[in-house]
């Protein structure tokens, strides 16, 4: 997903179906925990909860779309190699996002090359 994507609540005028929307979102943030390759998508739609609109719903229905066309073994796997290695990254952007001008903060963390802990957060500027 393009992390440039603008999906403003004034975009479209048709709304979507507030419960099934919520309802697929919400089962998307839970499928995203093992599946960290949606979870950029997932969190921008998740942001239209209170006033879902067709656009947000079309969005929603591309990750769908996205999952059903990958292989069931995409998500976490978690690999016995002998090492204890721990490695962390972080990234920041302070610039804003198009949408809400919030900063971005996240991080990852690695233990043994497998993939532990992952967080993105938006700060207001």
């Amino acid at each position: 997903m393009d992390s440039n994507l603008k999906l403003g609540n004034e975009d479209d005028i048709a709304e979507a179906d507030k419960e099934m929307y919520q309802r697929l979102v919400g089962k998307l943030i839970y499928l995203s925990h093992p599946r960290p390759d949606i979870t950029f998508a997932v969190s921008l739609v998740s942001q239209f909860m209170h006033c879902p609109r067709e656009v947000h719903l079309q969005v929603t229905y591309r990750i769908l779309h996205y999952l059903e066309g990958t292989p069931p073994g995409r998500g976490i796997l978690y690999k016995r190699n002998g090492n204890t290695i721990l490695e962390a990254y972080t990234n920041a952007n302070n610039e804003g996002s198009i949408t809400d001008s919030k900063s971005t903060s996240k991080y990852c963390t690695f233990l043994g090359g497998n993939l532990v802990t992952w967080r993105v957060k938006n700060k207001m500027l």
